[in-house]
């Protein structure tokens, strides 16, 4: 007998299902079976995803999977490449301007999606971003191939390929929850998430290993960039192709002006007073997070120099293997440490070992450490892209399913765009001492700010619980799909 049919079991006759219900039946956790007792009522949604288990529901997922798989690889290669590019080219101070940059660019981005995600089919969307994201990528890549102003071709393939990485993910997890009830989500979400990790490995095994052999061959390393367009435009014609007539490619939600879509989101921000301290947490912790980010590129640069290959590598090797251990985590013990500190604890990892990192680059950088370099980016990587990121979505499984994917832009997109726009001149500020163990400093100090935000997160997360706002969707849906399953 799962948790989640113990909870909808009782929802007729208690109001108030035990709180962790709400959000860990999305935990990153594999199925434990245990012995039925007797007969019970099928909790809602629960039979219908038996029944479209196994081969079919991975046909149903295959298409997003891919997809999913296809802009991660994109979106890590440039990264990768992109950055060490720039650095190599004209130095990690570039990176203070770009930065801005992007993020004011992904936040015009998320205005422009913010209305359509949930009112519009979630194919026409991105159908229509990723052509958008290939013509610009063409664009960037004929004037860095035409050797004119190829900084500023290199800065907006990596700002692209930047924004690429958080927005469409964000649109293909809105598709797959129109496309999958809660029983079948648990059920195929992991193998979802499996072929992200695999596409993001793929995409830094390429940073990584590829600089030798397009060395040996006379072939540039800007050129790994072609894959940019080729995948956008394959995501752009083929998603649309295979999940053409489901009930997954209609909008869920009427249509909005811009400000009742941004309204709409900020109502449920505001109404649920934790969250709003989980957003400026976020904000605080991912602007420390990002200049610890610039300090690893200024700290690389300082001890390898301007090798763009050699640059590439470390980079990429770094990026690579704290990946790895982000995929053992998540197989190994991401479940046991959700189950055992809730989603209010892990939420508090992120801040914390962002702290450590910075304090970890200030003496890389002053020692000239490469490792010490590589293990201060890696206690911010890991646990952003782990235990932080399944966090994360599990407390957005609380939202209402009409608000869910614009709330996510601003619980995921806003402290990101932001600790862009912060990081650079804050970072640039730092640099101007003179020293650059100064920038990781800077982090440091603004890191442990986020740390009382994480700490009030977690003592009122569960009074939040009984907030209307959250509950509103669970029962809402529980009932409806209680009236179609219960028997004649």
């Amino acid at each position: 007998m799962t948790d989640e049919t113990q909870k909808n079991q009782g929802s007729d006759s208690d109001s108030s299902p035990p709180p962790d219900d709400d959000w860990g039946f999305l935990a990153s956790r594999k199925e434990q079976a245990q012995p039925v007792e007797k007969p019970v009522k099928r909790a809602a949604g629960e039979f219908r995803g038996e029944m479209a288990g196994g081969v079919s529901l991975k046909r149903r997922a295959w298409p997003m999977a891919l997809s999913l798989a296809l802009v991660s690889v994109a979106g890590f290669l440039t990264e990768a490449v992109g950055a060490t590019q720039i650095v190599s080219l004209a130095g990690p101070t570039v990176l203070f301007i770009v930065y801005p940059l992007g993020g004011v660019g992904l936040l015009l981005f998320a205005l422009l999606q913010f209305k359509f995600v949930d009112a519009h089919a979630r194919l026409k969307v991105i159908r229509i971003s990723m052509l958008l994201y290939a013509v610009l990528f063409i664009v960037a890549l004929i004037f860095l191939g035409a050797g004119t102003a190829q900084v500023v071709a290199t800065s907006v393939i990596y700002l692209l390929g930047d924004q690429m990485n958080f927005l469409i993910p964000l649109l293909i997890w809105s598709l797959a929850g129109d496309m999958f009830n809660v029983a079948e989500g648990r059920k195929i979400f992991g193998w979802i998430v499996a072929f992200t990790y695999g596409g993001q490995i793929l995409g830094l095994v390429i940073a990584t290993f590829s600089p030798p052999i397009l060395d040996a061959i006379d072939v540039p390393l800007p050129a790994l960039l072609v894959i940019d367009p080729v995948i956008c435009l394959a995501i752009g014609i083929w998603l649309p192709m295979m999940l053409r007539g489901s009930s997954a490619a209609l909008g869920g939600s009427k249509a909005e002006s811009l400000k009742q879509a941004v309204g709409g989101a900020f109502e449920f921000i505001n109404g649920v007073p934790v969250w709003r301290t989980f957003l400026f947490g976020s904000i605080i912790t991912f602007a420390g997070g990002m200049i610890v980010f610039l300090a690893f590129l200024v700290g690389q640069e300082e001890v390898i120099g301007k090798d763009a290959g050699q640059l590439q590598m470390f980079f990429g090797g770094v990026m690579l293997g704290s990946l790895i251990i982000c995929l053992l985590l998540q197989f190994l013990v991401a479940e046991k440490i959700q189950e055992k500190i809730g989603i209010p604890g892990a939420l508090m990892i992120l801040p914390i070992s962002t702290v450590l990192g910075g304090v970890l680059l200030v003496f890389g950088i002053l020692a000239q450490s490469l490792p010490l370099l590589a293990v201060g980016l890696a206690a911010w990587f890991i646990p952003r892209w782990s235990l932080d990121e399944n966090a994360r979505r599990g407390a957005l499984a609380l939202v209402p399913d009409e608000r869910r994917t614009r709330v996510s832009f601003l619980v995921d997109l806003a402290p990101i765009s932001i600790g862009l726009l912060i990081a650079g001149p804050l970072a640039a500020l730092a640099l101007a001492v003179g020293q650059a163990w100064a920038i990781p400093a800077v982090g440091v100090l603004i890191s442990i700010i986020a740390i009382p935000f994480a700490i009030k997160v977690r003592r009122d997360w569960e009074e939040s619980l009984l907030n209307w706002r959250l509950r509103r969707r669970k029962r809402n849906r529980s009932s409806f799909i209680d009236l179609i399953d219960e028997p004649d």
